[in-house]
């Protein structure tokens, strides 16, 4: 029998040290598998080129709704790129650029699409 651990001998490994650390490691080890792939399902980066938007006194109907599923798209991926990288201390700059190319995007549309509302009811009202 052992006794240097009852006579204070603290350079003494207890024998359960070596498994806690490897079931600590394993239990870690399905965590960083699952970060990892989470980390490579990210974009790689934002959306380069903004969706085109039509000219609302010219545009077709068929125009507006091509733009605004592009748009919406287009928002969708930067919330996509933003969400992934939330915890990853995504720099203050990158971010506020990335909301306001999504912002700019929208607003533009939404400029549009009221002309060509516009544009639809003065022609309705005729």
């Amino acid at each position: 029998m052992d006794i240097s651990n009852t006579l204070g001998n603290t350079n003494a490994v207890h024998p359960l040290t070596n498994e806690v650390i490897t079931m600590r490691t394993l239990l870690a080890l399905p965590a960083l598998l699952l970060a990892a792939n989470t980390w490579a399902s990210c974009p790689k980066a934002l959306p380069e080129n903004a969706p085109v938007i039509p000219d609302g006194t010219t545009a077709t109907y068929d125009q507006v709704y091509d733009a605004q599923e592009a748009v919406r798209e287009y928002v969708t991926e930067i919330e996509t790129y933003l969400e992934c990288r939330e915890g990853l201390g995504l720099h203050l700059m990158l971010h506020n650029r990335a909301v306001h190319l999504a912002q700019t995007a929208a607003k533009d549309f939404n400029a549009s699409l009221s002309t060509f509302r516009q544009r639809k009811n003065m022609l309705a009202n005729n």
